[in-house]
């Protein structure tokens, strides 16, 4: 099953959503899940935005590698790119990246109130045990 198939059967409104949901993180994980990503996240943040060029500048890698980069991050919401003649300005879109703070915030909080009381072990026992 794809990430995108949804399970057949019978699922209540609120299982679609949140399978929805989960979908949509998921999207913004992925374009967040490579560190020049992350990296061209931060300096956009503290420069207000900038052009490829600029962008390129910062960071070890190619013009074509930082503008596939910049693209999945475009693809994904989380920039929004204002042409200027020749050049593509890039900012950071607060609202995506906040839509995207809260889908993380709530998604931890559903998996913690879901996670089973820990049970205290004897003082010098471990849960895994191993073997030489």
């Amino acid at each position: 099953m794809s990430g995108t198939d949804l399970p057949a059967g019978g699922n209540s409104k609120d299982e679609t959503e949140d399978l929805a949901s989960c979908e949509k993180l998921a999207a913004i994980f992925r374009a967040l899940g490579h560190p020049a990503r992350l990296a061209i996240i931060q300096q956009l943040a503290s420069q207000k935005g900038a052009c490829c060029g600029e962008i390129v500048s910062h960071l070890p890698l190619a013009q074509s590698t930082v503008s596939q980069h910049l693209q999945v991050l475009k693809d994904a919401g989380l920039l929004l790119c204002d042409t200027r003649g020749r050049n593509c300005h890039y900012a950071l879109n607060w609202q995506m990246l906040r839509q995207a703070e809260c889908r993380t915030s709530h998604f931890w909080e559903r998996l913690n109130a879901a996670q089973p009381e820990e049970t205290e072990q004897p003082a010098g026992s471990h849960s895994v045990s191993t073997t030489d």
